[in-house]
C-alpha cells in the first residue's frame, strides 16, 4: 500500500473517532443540579363572574286627565324621570285617563292594584273617603303655595294614618303630586250681579264646591273634565268650573262660555295627588323609594312653576278671543264663604278623620298668616 493512501485513511479514521466522541458527549450531557429545581408554572387568574343584571321593576300608573291636558303631561314627565334617576331599574309608564280604568276612579285602581300609581284622587274619593277635598280644594282653604307645604309637612302623614280605616291601601307621596292654582271660578253665557243668578244655572261642579253651590240654588252635576266641552257645546250644562286659567285654555274652553268669572274661594287649590300602592310601594328597595319621593317633589314644583307662568298670559289670551274676563261679584264670594264655612262644621261634627284634617289645614293656614299675612 503506497504510504500516500496510508495517510489518508489514518486521518479518516481520526476525523471519524472524533464525531463519535462528540455524538456520545451530547447524548451523555449531565442532568441539572438537584438543587436547581423547575419554577412552576404560574396557575391563570380565574375571571369573575359577571354581576347578574339588575332586576326591572315595571309599574302602570293613570292621571285623571286626557293626553295633552297638563296634568298627564306633569305624570309622564315624573314618570320619565324616575326611570331614567334608576337607571331603568324603575320604570314607570303614565297613561291618559281612561287607558285602564274610568277617569276619575284612578284611586279606586290603585287600591285593588289594577295600577301601580295615579295622580288623581282628592275631591274625586270624597264619596269614599271624606276628607279627600282637604287634599285637594278646600272651600276658602289657604293658597297654593302654603298649601303645597303643609301637605308636605303634614297633611300628607295625616291622610295616610287615615286611608288603613278606610279600608284603602295605597299611600300618598308627601309634597308631590300636581298643585295646581286657584281655579276659575265659574263659566257661563251670561252676565253674573249677584247671589240670586246662580240659581237655576245647571252647572259642572265637583266635590265640596258643588255641594255649597247646591246650596245656594244651582243644579250642580259631575262629569270628568274631559267631557266638559263637548256638554257645554251642546247645552247640556248652563256653566262649568274647570281649573285655572292655563288649564282652561290648554282645553280650548275659551269657545264655550262668554263669561270668566275669577275667585280662589272657590278653589283655591286644585291638587291631582300622587298615590301609590302599598304592596308595591313595600316591595320597593330604599334607594328606589327616595327617588320616587325625590323626583316627585321636584315635579309638584316645576308643574307648579310652568301654570305660574302661563297663567297670565291666557288669561289675556282669553280676552283677546272675546271672553269677558271680570272678578266674581263680592256678593257671591260672601255668599259662597257663609255656606262653606257652615258645611265644613257640618262635616267635622259627623267625621273624625275630616275633624282633624280639617283643625290641622286650619291652624296650619292661621299659622301662615300670622308669620306671613293671608
Amino acid at each position: 500500500m503506497s504510504k500516500r493512501l496510508l495517510l489518508v485513511l489514518a486521518a479518516l479514521v481520526m476525523v471519524l473517532g472524533v464525531g463519535a466522541v462528540g455524538c456520545a458527549a451530547e447524548e451523555a450531557a449531565p442532568a441539572p443540579a438537584e438543587e436547581e429545581e423547575e419554577a412552576p408554572a404560574e396557575e391563570e387568574e380565574e375571571e369573575a363572574p359577571a354581576a347578574p343584571a339588575a332586576k326591572v321593576i315595571n309599574w302602570v300608573g293613570q292621571g285623571a286627565l286626557p293626553s295633552g291636558m297638563p296634568v298627564h303631561e306633569s305624570l309622564a314627565i315624573l314618570s320619565a324621570r324616575i326611570t331614567e334617576a334608576s337607571g331603568g331599574r324603575l320604570v314607570w309608564d303614565a297613561k291618559p285617563a281612561g287607558a285602564v280604568c274610568p277617569a276619575t276612579e284612578e284611586f279606586k285602581a290603585v287600591d285593588s292594584g289594577v295600577l301601580d300609581f295615579c295622580a288623581g284622587g282628592g275631591s274625586y274619593m270624597v264619596g269614599d273617603i271624606r276628607f279627600g277635598s282637604l287634599m285637594s280644594q278646600r272651600c276658602g282653604g289657604m293658597p297654593p303655595l302654603p298649601h303645597l307645604i303643609w301637605h308636605r309637612a303634614v297633611g300628607a302623614e295625616l291622610a295616610n294614618k287615615w286611608y288603613p280605616k278606610y279600608g284603602f291601601n295605597f299611600r300618598d307621596i308627601a309634597g308631590a303630586g300636581c298643585h295646581g292654582l286657584p281655579e276659575g271660578w265659574i263659566h257661563l253665557d251670561k252676565e253674573l250681579k249677584g247671589p240670586d243668578d246662580l240659581k237655576g244655572l245647571k252647572m259642572r261642579a265637583s266635590g265640596d264646591g258643588g255641594v255649597v253651590l247646591t246650596r245656594m240654588g244651582v243644579g250642580a252635576v259631575f262629569m270628568p273634565l274631559g267631557e266638559v266641552f263637548e256638554a257645554m257645546h251642546r247645552g247640556l250644562i248652563d256653566a262649568y268650573e274647570c281649573s285655572n286659567p292655563a288649564f282652561d285654555w290648554s282645553m280650548g274652553l275659551q269657545e264655550v262660555g262668554k263669561y270668566y268669572y275669577l275667585s280662589p274661594t272657590r278653589a283655591p287649590t286644585e291638587v291631582y295627588q300622587l298615590l301609590v300602592n302599598n304592596d308595591r310601594w313595600n316591595e320597593l328597595p330604599d334607594d328606589l323609594k327616595v327617588i320616587v319621593e325625590d323626583c316627585g317633589r321636584a315635579e309638584a314644583m316645576s308643574y307648579f312653576t310652568r301654570l305660574n307662568s302661563a297663567n297670565a298670559k291666557a288669561i289675556q289670551d282669553f280676552k283677546d278671543f272675546g271672553v269677558t274676563v271680570e272678578l266674581l261679584p263680592a256678593s257671591i264670594d260672601e255668599a259662597f264663604l257663609k255656606v262653606a264655612n257652615e258645611y265644613m262644621d257640618e262635616l267635622a261634627a259627623e267625621d273624625e278623620a275630616m275633624a282633624e284634617m280639617l283643625a290641622s289645614h286650619t291652624a296650619f293656614w292661621e299659622t301662615w298668616k300670622s308669620l306671613y299675612g293671608g
